[in-house]
């Protein structure tokens, strides 16, 4: 697994290519920011666990663009395949917060699809954030 932190006490981002994702990353930057830590983002485009993940050209300059723009220093992670566990090893490697983009969804599409924000909350080892567009 890749989920070593660069920096101990990195904030750590799951980032998609929708507006709830722009707006996860945007309050990760801003904490780094302001408290002068990295951000460790890792790219996420479902709920379901079983999803795969890739890291989109979109996504890609997203992250870069605003970490330039905030004078932080950022690292775009792989996602691995259980991309949920990826965010608790990264919250155990010693973050500062986990920032989740969330989306209003039914209880029953939550059950069918899994929530890997659900899986976040419940295991890591940090705060835990979620950001709504």
């Amino acid at each position: 697994m890749t989920a070593e932190l660069q920096t101990t006490g990195d904030v750590v981002v799951a980032v998609t290519d929708r507006p709830e994702g722009a707006a996860a990353l945007a309050w990760a930057l801003e904490r780094a920011s302001s408290l002068g830590l990295g951000v460790q983002a890792v790219p996420l485009t479902s709920d379901a666990p079983s999803t795969p993940v890739h890291v989109s050209q979109q996504v890609r300059r997203t992250v870069e663009e605003g970490a330039r723009q905030a004078g932080v220093a950022a690292h775009l992670h792989h996602p691995d395949p259980d991309v949920a566990e990826q965010l608790i090893a990264l919250s155990t490697a010693g973050a500062d917060v986990v920032v989740l983009p969330v989306r209003k969804r039914s209880a029953t599409m939550k059950y069918l699809m899994g929530s890997i924000a659900q899986r976040v909350i419940g295991e890591a080892a940090c705060p835990v954030v979620t950001v709504r567009s």
